[in-house]
């Protein structure tokens, strides 16, 4: 919270590096009502609420653009530039993970950094893992279907697919890990490897679905992620056979009310299932 972006008096963003450290936070309630912004130092605690008193709203009426000049004002005028001191003797320095920030694991690249001492028994990093890929490490293999002597080895960062999914929409460096060979496929499924992961619905849940002014059910957009974006996949809902997709993988059906099992199946012949349940009025 002390490195967030500063607004200036204009309400734009604007880095400050020779500021007084300040931790701080804002807020805007619904409907504009009222706007805040909280800051802390070691030695003052400031609060800023703009609003009107009858709580009637405003258009414009936005907490880092009303509030928080407002206190950074009032943290210019106070005395002292000093920070917390770190608790060192409720803390030790460990290696954490460089990508997942978990405590770092056999095939993680790894920063040693100061962590409570608590920290040492959290969960070591469960996305790094090691992956046997062919001579041109251009495919995952296994010793079903390459030679070890044959194999490459290397350590990768791998995320679920959903998490793959939007973790690769703000962190362009993310790579994500070789498909299995067209002879190794058996291998991916023995591994659990499902390449495909729902985004909606994610468990076996039940779903509400609103009635249009028409009288008819809404529709549910289903959404599924896949490590290869242009791979496809071919839908089927209680047996029936919907359609395929490549890219945007989403579906909106119109289910009847009752249960429902929704299939999934990419052109490798990797399958997902889920079970659900339409809720009507």
């Amino acid at each position: 919270m002390r490195e967030v972006e500063r607004p200036n008096s204009a309400g734009e963003w604007e880095l400050f590096q020779a500021g007084k450290p300040v931790a701080w936070k804002t807020g805007t309630s619904f409907g504009f009502r009222d706007a805040w912004a909280a800051g802390v130092t070691p030695r003052y605690a400031v609060g800023i609420w703009v609003g009107n008193a009858d709580g009637e709203g405003r258009p414009g009426l936005i907490g880092v653009e009303m509030a928080a000049p407002v206190l950074f004002e009032i943290f210019d005028q106070l005395p002292g530039n000093s920070w917390f001191d770190p608790p060192y003797d409720d803390m030790v320095q460990a290696p954490v993970c460089r990508q997942s920030g978990f405590r770092a694991g056999e095939y993680c690249e790894a920063d040693t950094a100061w962590i409570p001492k608590c920290g040492l028994k959290a969960a070591v990093c469960a996305y790094h893992r090691l992956l046997h890929l062919d001579a041109g490490s251009q495919w995952q293999v296994s010793s079903d279907c390459e030679s070890p002597a044959s194999m490459q080895h290397h350590a990768w960062f791998v995320l679920p697919p959903v998490e793959e999914f939007y973790f690769k929409s703000k962190n362009p460096w993310y790579v994500s890990p070789p498909p299995f060979r067209a002879d190794c496929v058996a291998s991916q499924a023995a591994l659990s490897s499902v390449p495909m992961q729902l985004i909606y619905p994610k468990h076996p849940t039940q779903i509400y679905v609103p009635v249009d002014l028409d009288g008819k059910l809404s529709s549910t957009v289903f959404e599924v992620a896949h490590r290869i974006p242009g791979k496809e996949i071919f839908w089927h809902l209680d047996g029936v056979y919907l359609g395929s997709t490549t890219t945007f993988h989403q579906k909106a059906l119109q289910p009847s009310v009752g249960p429902h099992k929704l299939t999934l199946v990419d052109k490798d012949g990797s399958r997902l299932e889920q079970s659900f349940e339409i809720i009507g009025k």
